[in-house]
């Protein structure tokens, strides 16, 4: 991988970060970062991405593309199934059809995934034979290792925590469910519950920095949605008994709402469990790009 650069999309429900991930001996740097917002339906989507591929062609040497999404994938026949955060995408071959617009080495993978490639490659918590690798954004994503190997389950969606059921009849999800993690603990989730009680508008990442200052109302959704967010680890570390849980995403970026959601985590778990390092991303937003990258 020495000197080796690749063009890198990360693709979620709100954004579409893009750069240039050059490889070193053991370390990496990205150029030409840029963030985008993410068109609403499939066609938005590819075009977006066609336009930005033609940018970066005009001045880098890359050798390939590697693009982490935010849906469930099947990777033996690069089909994306489905992205519940974005319209259109059900069963499309995304890498054939930007390969026959572009012309160019692709690979596409779930974006948790490539998260968990970064951190396992890369992050300071690298080195874990059992781990779980958590993503909490606009939605709920999650990546299983055993015995240092990437578990995919038979149709590669091993992993979606998001959609455990932990309300029944709760909120309605993309996918279809009712009460599903992710509409309880996420970013959208935050954002969602703020409103319910105050009836007013505020972004997630201004919840949790006001509730860190000490605001009432902001705190009481804070912690609300920690003891939401350690229903699911709680679930996690009890039927996958992982030695670590890495978490990323915008939800966890201020210390407040992870702080809560572990203590409270521990005192549910079984009790040779607790032991469970639970910890923020080393990588932060880059190991999504990094881990396309690594495809």
């Amino acid at each position: 991988m020495k000197n080796k650069k690749i063009l890198a999309f990360d693709i979620g429900g709100t954004k579409i970060a893009s750069g240039i991930v050059e490889f070193k001996k053991n370390s990496y740097q990205i150029f030409d970062y840029q963030k985008n917002v993410t068109p609403k339906n499939k066609d938005g989507v590819i075009q977006k991405l066609i336009e930005l591929i033609v940018y970066y062609q005009k001045d880098n040497n890359y050798s390939g593309i590697g693009i982490g999404i935010a849906g469930q994938i099947n990777y033996k026949k690069d089909i994306i199934n489905y992205i519940p955060n974005i319209k259109g995408f059900e069963n499309v071959n995304l890498k054939k059809i930007i390969k026959k617009t572009i012309g160019e080495n692709i690979e596409i993978d779930n974006d948790v995934k490539c998260f968990a490639l970064a951190e396992n490659r890369f992050g300071k918590f690298r080195g874990y034979i059992n781990a779980v690798y958590l993503t909490i954004g606009t939605g709920v994503g999650g990546v299983i290792e055993v015995d240092n190997k990437l578990y995919r389950g038979e149709d590669n969606i091993a992993g979606e925590f998001g959609h455990m059921v932990i309300v029944e009849n709760g909120k309605k999800c993309g996918c279809g469910n009712k009460g599903c993690w992710e509409q309880y603990a996420s970013g959208k989730a935050i954002e969602k519950l703020y409103f319910e009680l105050y009836k007013q508008k505020k972004k997630a990442i201004d919840i949790a920095k006001d509730s860190a200052k000490g605001v009432q109302k902001d705190q009481k959704v804070i912690k609300k949605s920690a003891s939401y967010l350690a229903a699911g680890l709680v679930s996690i570390i009890n039927t996958i008994n992982p030695e670590i849980i890495v978490i990323g995403g915008s939800v966890v970026k201020q210390k407040e709402i992870l702080d809560l959601a572990r203590k409270d985590a521990f005192k549910k778990a079984l009790i040779p469990a607790r032991k469970t390092k639970i910890v923020r991303s080393d990588l932060g937003d880059e190991a999504m790009l990094v881990g396309a990258a690594l495809l």
